[in-house]
């Protein structure tokens, strides 16, 4: 690359510039970043607040300034921004940070990436104390973990931070299967060093929850004016009264002269015990034995490629019998590629 440099007489003499001062040339035309506050600080907020954090971007340089990446530190953290600024002008950085599961101080800085040579990374930060002004206790999460057609309920209280009375309007949850219920604690009922109005909120799975995961989200809305919502996440699982586990079997690509297997487990999760009574399969590919690791509660059930397999594509169906009517025939999909 061909540099050109700026000789001054001096004395007689050439004095040829610094590469910093190139450089510094170089940079007073090209884009040049300026962020007049890169600290906001929202001083004391309600829990549940989003916080709205505006930050600009002013462009001192003869460049445009172009605003390659915005990446927050923490995922409550949303932003939106300006991706170019031109000379002269300002840009924007958004950012709204969700503050329903903090408590006490917090900061979440996010970094900004730019095409300024000499300050191509900056660190913006908005900064809060969240104050809970209700508090759900013991805290704003409740777990489940449950057996499918059985129903489930789990407590937790509401109280306020101080001596000021408030009411509980309603409570509702964002999935079907999840309810609630609200009482008043008594004087003899409340928990100690909080307000004198505290609420009991009961939360219930509902015997017809779907088994799998439970991800839900209950909120109790009040007429405390600085909280008129508080909410709290639901989470956890449902686990089927018999479950076979994995949900299928894949063999993939393997030789049938090496007669790979594959084991799925049958699992009660009920007190009443549920024996297996046998298993067979579809394809006369394949074997299948049933092994009891716990009579009435665990089983394992292998299937074995015969070494005589046809090569090919072979999908097909394992049936597990149980002494149970309502699961007397649990079925497996099967899939091999055999050689």
């Amino acid at each position: 690359m061909l540099k050109v440099f700026r000789y001054v007489a001096l004395a007689g003499l050439l004095v040829v510039p610094s590469l910093a001062a190139v450089a510094q040339e170089a940079h007073a035309t090209g884009p040049k970043l300026d962020v007049p506050q890169k600290v906001k600080d929202f001083g004391t907020v309600p829990q549940g607040k989003v916080i709205e954090a505006t930050f600009q971007l002013a462009n001192e340089g003869t460049g445009t300034l172009e605003v390659r990446a915005v990446r927050p530190t923490c995922g409550c953290t949303v932003v939106d921004f300006d991706r170019k600024v031109e000379p002269g002008k300002t840009g924007l950085v958004k950012a709204k940070v969700d503050t329903a599961e903090f408590t006490g101080p917090i900061t979440k800085s996010m970094l900004v990436m730019t095409n300024d040579p000499n300050d191509p990374t900056t660190t913006l930060v908005v900064k809060a104390t969240v104050q809970p002004y209700l508090e759900i206790l013991p805290r704003p999460l409740v777990r489940f973990n449950a057996i499918q057609g059985e129903a489930a309920s789990n407590d937790v209280t509401l109280v306020a931070d101080k001596d000021r009375e408030f009411k509980v309007t309603k409570v509702e949850a964002n999935v079907p299967y999840l309810t609630s219920s609200v009482k008043a604690l008594g004087k003899d009922e409340l928990v100690p060093d909080k307000g004198k109005t505290q609420y009991d909120i009961s939360i219930n799975l509902a015997p017809n929850a779907p088994v799998g995961p439970v991800n839900g989200m209950v909120t109790v809305f009040t007429d405390y004016p600085e909280a008129p919502q508080v909410k709290v996440r639901v989470f956890g699982v449902v686990r089927a009264l018999v479950h076979v586990t994995p949900g299928n079997i894949q063999f993939g690509t393997v030789e049938s002269k090496v007669k790979p297997g594959r084991n799925v487990f049958v699992v009660n999760n009920q007190e009443k015990p549920i024996h297996v009574t046998g298993a067979k399969i579809d394809d006369d590919a394949f074997t299948v034995g049933v092994l009891p690791i716990e009579a009435g509660k665990r089983y394992q059930i292998t299937v074995t490629v015969k070494a005589e397999a046809p090569a090919g594509l072979h999908k097909t169906v394992l049936h597990i019998n149980t002494d149970d009517p309502k699961f007397s025939d649990l079925q497996v999909q099967v899939a091999a590629n055999l050689k």
